[in-house]
């Protein structure tokens, strides 16, 4: 699933705002997407009509309902502007050093967005996802990573910033609203992260790494959605508050695989538990200490951000060999991919493959660490070699058994076994003679 990490740092959109928002006022345990029965109730702090020191803020009260004129240029400019003041008095960092933020219409979005797959995403790079998502069951033939991907943040993103050039971009088809000022607050905290620890540190793209790469960004958008939701708290009123959840409307992601969705979603909601928790759990008067020291020692899987108690005893993942798979079955293949996949990610592919989400989560309960290696061979032939470890017998069971039922429903040869030191066998390929040769080699 490499793609759908690699240009979500660029991205570092908000997606499901109305769904992270009521989590972080009323957070509930760890999880992926566990999302209260109740309605928030939120303890409003300044309005957005008066700043802290009461005097007149930039931001216009408006009512539940009320359709404001568009600002003009240097107006709209004022308002980001002291929204950016504010971010830096809650989140405690220095003001970023950046350029004015840009505005622009959700179709020049999609002008952007294609411009930036264009220059990070070459053909070849794009071709070795398709293969690997194919390979684990998570793309039909003839679907394509990008334009599914393409799709999906054309519909979701509400802004973003750039790390390399130092741009912060709003997307707002109706001037400096309500949710646009949400946007720049989110937006905004990403670039005092990238001044006071540099994102690129982090290493979110490192290839073979895709795990630990989620688990950071679910940092970074974890911290992020926390400082996010404390500058709603103090700087919208009551009325903007319920204007905007009203209004929020439940992105249409019909045709979008069901895991991309979620994988996409994960930083945003996990991380917004797992920052809330170290940030003392009160949304209105976050205590970003710990935060700051997770960017100098930051997570290593998603299970440390999924399981606090994983997080603060540092419990790191089991470093597992699988041999060379494409160099055992011959001339003609090549690996395409070899990573760990993670507790996060193996409980969204269950899901989409059909598991409970009950079963899937507790099946993927216990990883202690996990590698697939994918390779591609003549005639579009593909193989799949994945062992995973686990913390007990147990849990490797549960595993098991939630992935015999996943065997049965692919449209190719597969496997799932224990091996004899514990660890669980996955082996996908495109033929029976394929998925032989890759368990005898992987075992």
């Amino acid at each position: 699933m490499s793609a759908a990490h690699r240009l979500v740092v660029v991205l570092v959109a908000i997606i499901v705002v109305a769904a992270v928002a009521v989590l972080g006022t009323r957070a509930s345990g760890s999880g992926i997407g566990r999302v209260p029965d109740t309605s928030p109730t939120v303890d409003v702090g300044p309005s957005v009509g008066a700043t802290d020191s009461g005097q007149p803020s930039a931001s216009p009260e408006v009512s539940a309902g009320a359709k404001p004129s568009a600002p003009s240029e240097a107006e709209a400019q004022a308002i980001l502007a002291e929204i950016e003041e504010q971010v830096v008095a809650i989140r405690g960092l220095d003001a970023a050093d950046i350029g004015p933020a840009e505005i622009i219409s959700r179709t020049e979005l999609a002008e952007e967005l294609q411009q930036l797959f264009d220059e990070q995403y070459p053909p070849e790079e794009r071709e070795r996802d398709n293969i690997s998502l194919r390979a684990l069951g998570l793309l039909d033939p003839d679907q394509d990573v990008a334009e599914l991907q393409l799709e999906l943040l054309g519909d979701q993103v509400l802004g973003f910033y750039d790390d390399v050039e130092k741009r912060m971009v709003v997307v707002s088809d109706t001037g400096v609203d309500v949710e646009a000022r949400i946007t720049y607050a989110h937006e905004y905290t990403h670039a005092l992260q990238d001044e006071a620890f540099g994102l690129d540190s982090l290493e979110t793209d490192a290839v073979g790494e895709d795990d630990r790469g989620l688990a950071r960004i679910s940092l970074i958008e974890g911290d992020a959605t926390v400082t996010m939701l404390s500058w709603i708290l103090q700087h919208l009123s009551q009325g903007e508050i319920i204007e905007y959840f009203s209004s929020a409307e439940v992105p249409d992601t019909t045709g979008i695989p069901s895991w991309m969705v979620s994988q996409l979603s994960f930083p945003y909601e996990a991380g917004l538990n797992w920052a809330t928790s170290l940030a003392g759990g009160d949304p209105t008067s976050p205590d970003f200490t710990e935060i700051d020291a997770a960017y100098v020692d930051p997570p290593a899987s998603t299970e440390q951000i999924i399981d606090l108690e994983k997080w603060e005893s540092r419990e790191a993942p089991v470093s597992i060999s699988v041999p060379d798979l494409a160099g055992a079955l011959g001339e003609g293949w090549e690996e395409v991919d070899a990573t760990p996949i993670g507790q996060a990610s193996i409980n969204i592919m269950l899901e989409y493959f059909g598991v409970a989400a009950a079963d899937a989560g507790e099946a993927s309960v216990g990883w202690g660490g996990d590698r697939a290696v994918i390779a591609t061979g003549p005639d579009d032939a593909f193989a799949v070699a994945w062992k995973l470890a686990w913390d007990s017998a147990d849990d490797a069971a549960e595993f098991l058994a939630a992935y015999e039922t996943v065997v049965d429903s692919l449209d190719f040869p597969a496997s799932v076994t224990e091996l004899s030191n514990g660890e669980i066998l996955v082996a996908h390929a495109s033929s029976e003679d394929l998925l032989a040769q890759t368990v005898d080699t992987a075992d």
